[in-house]
Formats: C-alpha cells, sequence, structure tokens
C-alpha cells in the first residue's frame, strides 16, 4: 500500500528515539562545531559591549542578529552533518562515524551558504510584493538545507524543496511553526540562568554563557533529527506517489 500521509508527532516520535539512541554521536559532532561558534559568539558579545549601550531595544535586537548570524553560519556544519546522518540511517546506508558527521557538514557547508543565500533572496523578492507570498515562498523553500545535505551536486536544491512541498504546503507550515515553538520553549528555562550570571564578573559570565549555550544547542539537535525525519517521510511519500503515477501511465 503506498503511504500518502505524513505526521508531525509520528515524526516527533520516531525522532525522539534515534535522538535518544545516538545521541552520543550526535552530542559530540554538535559540540566539536558549536564550542567554536559559542567562542565567535563570545568574542562579538565582548567587541559589541564596547561600541553598544544596550539602553535601547534597537541595540539589543542588533546584538542578537549578530549571534543568530554566527549561529547560522558556524553552526550549520552541524546542522548539515546530522541531518546527512539521520537520513542515512533512515535509508539503511549505515552509521556515520563522528568525525564522518563533522566532515560530512565541512564539505557540503559552500554549497550550504550558496544555496541559503540564493532562497533567502527568493524569499525577499516575494516579500517586496505582500507579507503573504514571502511567507508562501519561504515555506516552499524551507527544504533547501536538507537536500543540499542529502542530494549531490547536480540536484537543484530550490527546485527539489519546491517539489517536496508541493500539495503538503499547509501541512509543512504547521510543522514549521509547532517546531519553531517547540524550540523557544526548550530555550526558555535555560533564559533566567543567563541573566543570573549577566551580573557577575566578566570571566564567569563569559564561561556560563559559553557552557550554557553548547547545552543548549546540544539538545536542540533533537529538532534537527526531527526535521531530518520529516524531510524523509516527505521525500518517500512523493517518490511513491511518483512510482504509482508511472505504474498507472504504463
Amino acid at each position: 500500500m503506498i503511504e500518502n500521509t505524513i505526521s508531525i508527532s509520528g515524526s516527533m516520535k520516531s525522532a525522539f528515539r534515534l535522538w535518544k539512541k545516538h545521541f552520543v554521536k550526535i552530542a559530540v559532532a554538535g559540540f566539536i562545531v558549536y564550542l567554536p561558534t559559542q567562542i565567535c559568539i563570545e568574542l562579538a558579545s565582548w567587541l559589541l559591549d564596547k561600541v553598544l549601550s544596550y539602553e535601547s531595544i534597537r541595540d539589543i535586537q542588533f546584538a542578537n542578529n549578530i549571534y543568530n548570524v554566527i549561529r547560522g553560519l558556524v553552526g550549520a556544519v552541524a546542522l548539515i552533518g546530522i541531518i546527512n546522518f539521520i537520513v542515512r540511517i533512515l535509508e539503511n546506508k549505515g552509521e556515520q562515524e563522528i568525525g564522518e558527521i563533522v566532515l560530512h557538514g565541512l564539505k557540503k557547508w559552500p554549497a550550504y551558504i550558496f544555496a541559503m543565500l540564493i532562497a533567502g533572496c527568493k524569499v525577499i523578492v516575494y516579500l517586496l510584493l505582500l507579507i503573504i507570498p514571502g511567507i508562501y515562498k519561504a515555506v516552499r523553500l524551507s527544504f533547501v538545507d536538507c537536500v543540499v545535505a542529502t542530494e549531490n551536486d547536480s540536484v537543484d536544491e530550490w527546485d527539489e524543496s519546491e517539489r517536496l512541498v508541493e500539495n503538503y504546503w499547509w501541512k509543512v507550515f504547521g510543522f514549521i511553526l509547532l517546531m519553531t515553538l517547540l524550540r523557544f520553549l526548550v530555550e526558555l528555562p535555560f533564559l533566567p540562568i543567563t541573566f543570573l550570571f549577566s551580573e557577575s564578573n566578566a570571566l564567569l559570565n563569559s564561561l556560563s554563557s559559553l557552557i550554557i549555550g553548547i547545552i543548549t544547542q546540544i539538545l536542540l539537535t533533537y529538532f534537527i533529527v526531527v526535521r531530518a525525519h520529516y524531510y524523509f517521510n516527505l521525500r518517500k511519500i512523493k517518490s511513491n506517489k511518483s512510482e504509482l503515477n508511472e505504474e498507472q501511465q504504463e
């Protein structure tokens, strides 16, 4: 029987089992990437403290944007590596070692940056039209990173992402909203701890921020696994439908 449904709760449950089973590899690979990521954030924070007063919301937003860019750029190595690691397991292609996870992320990193830059430009063009078309396009391009992580260089990442989301836009939109909310809820308990240490001396504040940042990012790898599992299921459904259509045409 051809599978034609996709479940967020099903992906979350299966992903948790995968995350739990392979947590050591995922956590160590994440640590290798998130340690320099967090160090870069701390260095940026030290530099920004010299030029920003943080007396206005604009200064705080600017600093947070800088931190998010660093997480997105450097942390992408872990994102790509973990997505590929999980999809390989789901495809029964065997497990990778920790070094292979990180090296795959590094290998695919330039292609990821280029693909996400183009995707971002496409979304901006649609946002210039109206907010709704921008959101629509962003959802359709939401699996560009997964395609980059798992496919060869001959695949058009943007077209492939749009093909996967086609006819499943609302489901993917709901998936993205839920994952965003849950990520926020995971990060929320760490905010008071960060604020507590912010009143201490600079060295203790930096060390605590470094440790909390790494722990938070390692916990958030669960959502990378969920994303990889959801992407795999969506790709499988599309493949099954294509095979069914080919059989009906013969």
